[in-house]
């Protein structure tokens, strides 16, 4: 008799569900239990599903323990229970305070207590370091600046990235004139010695001209691209006045695992589980510089290092080319021509109900795609609407803003959304298929 799809488990979030704990788990269940788990190709990053009464009788198998054995662990259970409470109750208020905060005062970053106490402090040395309420604006996650249309990344953050139980300090140091100083990224004990220093950018060539080791951070974050794995840590880099950006991964110790260039800035990039395998993807928004468009670029989390798809002057020949996933080129609007808003750079990612990417155009543009990157919506934000109407009122266009002027534009910029095949552009993504086609998405 067929199984009926209702006893099927179709992905590993319904699978944890399923069992009531975390889809990591599971996954090691698999690989050191023996948990039931079926894939329909012979790779680890293919799809998965299991049968909910394989599961049943592997439970059932598992927790079978003779009766004999059953006093064993009470009477265990007893001392572990007093080790806990006297850990809680007497020695971790006795541990040594963490940081918790921060202050800059003129050229030194000073590190506090959650009670706002002194830890320690580092002296960069440098006579111009960006102040407190610059870093402020930078501590700790993204935020919205330039009233919503730009992303500020966090230039500190305090957080534990070893997994040792104490917390490190990231410090990006940033001076206000960049030509005096070069930018660095610094890993602090929880005590203050300095673990590590990462020095972002390098010596590059692209076309015939040699470009300088002199880059600016935008930004970074820490984060778990890959489960059960060390957190990594993501910067991203600008040459100074010219185009190359880096997108560099390290571990956590400094050390540089890979890294991305775009010819064009990044201006923000997030990290979704696309293909539901537990490892989630990196996307990347930005401009290309060469093709003068906003771009969004999708890479596998442990991709290899690599360059944007580029031809003369903005190809470097020290790059490999097509490590990208997906690389995604925008069309520009009349709004977008408008020299505040050039090339419709993708500025912001959104991820809407777990399974709608939204990318952000300065102008106002929302384009929304499925998991597969295809295209499935376009959207206009009051701005947008507002930026085609000044256009009228200055004559570059004919017509005020309206729902027929919106479902044109749709018409118009849905089949120029172009993708790279790896050799040229097509308007059109490279679907991955999907396995079990009547799971509604």
């Amino acid at each position: 008799m067929a199984v009926e799809e209702k006893e099927i488990l179709l992905c590993w979030k319904e699978i944890s569900a399923y069992l009531g704990c975390e889809i990591r788990t599971c996954q090691r269940w698999e690989k050191e239990a023996g948990l039931p788990v079926h894939r329909i190709l012979d790779s680890p990053k293919s799809r998965v599903f299991a049968y909910k009464q394989e599961l049943d009788e592997w439970i059932k198998e598992k927790t079978k323990s003779p009766r004999k054995n059953k006093w064993k662990y009470v009477y265990f259970s007893f001392p572990l229970a007093a080790l806990v409470l006297i850990y809680f109750v007497f020695l971790m208020p006795l541990r040594v305070p963490q940081p918790h905060d921060f202050r800059i005062e003129d050229s030194s970053l000073v590190i506090l207590d959650k009670n706002n106490h002194k830890l320690w402090s580092y002296d960069t040395g440098i006579r111009g370091l960006q102040d407190e309420e610059f870093y402020r604006n930078h501590f700790q996650v993204r935020r919205l600046a330039d009233a919503g249309l730009t992303i500020d990344l966090p230039l500190i953050v305090i957080k534990n990235i070893d997994h040792d139980l104490r917390k490190e300090v990231l410090f990006a140091q940033i001076p206000i004139d960049t030509s005096y100083s070069q930018c660095k990224l610094f890993c602090f004990s929880s005590k203050g010695q300095k673990r590590w220093t990462f020095e972002p950018g390098k010596e590059m060539t692209f076309g015939e001209k040699n470009y300088s080791a002199r880059y600016g951070l935008k930004g970074f974050t820490v984060a778990d691209l890959q489960e059960e794995k060390a957190s990594e840590i993501i910067a991203v880099s600008y040459h100074r006045g010219m185009f190359p950006t880096q997108f560099a991964v390290l571990n956590s110790k400094g050390e540089l695992l890979r890294d991305y260039w775009n010819s064009g800035r990044i201006y923000d990039f997030s990290f979704y589980d696309l293909d539901d395998n537990g490892e989630k993807e990196i996307i990347l928004a930005g401009c290309n510089n060469e093709y003068d468009k906003g771009c969004l670029i999708v890479l596998e989390p442990d991709f290899k290092s690599g360059g944007s798809p580029q031809t003369g002057y903005y190809k470097s020949p020290e790059l490999n080319q097509g490590v990208e996933k997906h690389y995604l080129l925008f069309p520009n609007t009349l709004a977008d021509k408008r020299n505040e808003y050039k090339r419709g750079n993708i500025m912001r990612i959104h991820l809407i109900d777990d399974k709608i990417i939204s990318a952000e155009t300065k102008s106002g543009i929302y384009f929304e795609f499925d998991f597969n990157m295809e295209l499935k919506e376009i959207r206009f934000a009051d701005r947008y609407e507002d930026l085609h109407n000044e256009a009228y009122e200055e004559g570059i266009t004919q017509k005020r803003f309206s729902p027929k002027i919106m479902a044109e534009l749709k018409s118009e910029l849905m089949p120029e959304v172009l993708y790279f095949t790896g050799k040229n552009w097509i308007n059109r993504p490279l679907m991955a298929k999907n396995p079990f086609p009547n799971k509604k998405k």
